[in-house]
């Protein structure tokens, strides 16, 4: 889990406080390995808790959300938004005359 939070942004203080149980507020960006890109948040509430699938494992949760499940968010509300900047370019069937 330190290994994770490390990789994911949060420097050796901050990881210390989370490894021990403690809520961490953070304001910044963090880094998801499998969407490759960072991610904004604004004042965001951090807790290592126990995995809910697996609950002899420990997750971070951001918000009371699974971090994974909230990156996967913050990569839909990303790519659907670029979708929506794309989309209206796109012009009817056929050849204008």
């Amino acid at each position: 889990m330190e290994k994770f939070c490390l990789k994911v942004g949060f420097n050796e203080r901050q990881t210390a406080t989370l490894i021990s149980g403690k809520p961490l507020f953070y304001v910044g960006e963090l880094y998801s390995e499998e969407h490759r890109r960072k991610f904004t948040t604004e004042e965001a509430g951090f807790q290592v808790v126990k995995d809910p699938k697996d609950m002899s494992k420990l997750a971070l949760a951001i918000n009371g959300q699974v971090i994974g499940e909230w990156f996967k968010e913050q990569f839909g509300r990303l790519f659907s938004s670029v979708k929506r900047t794309v989309e209206p370019l796109r012009r009817g069937k056929g050849m204008g005359l």
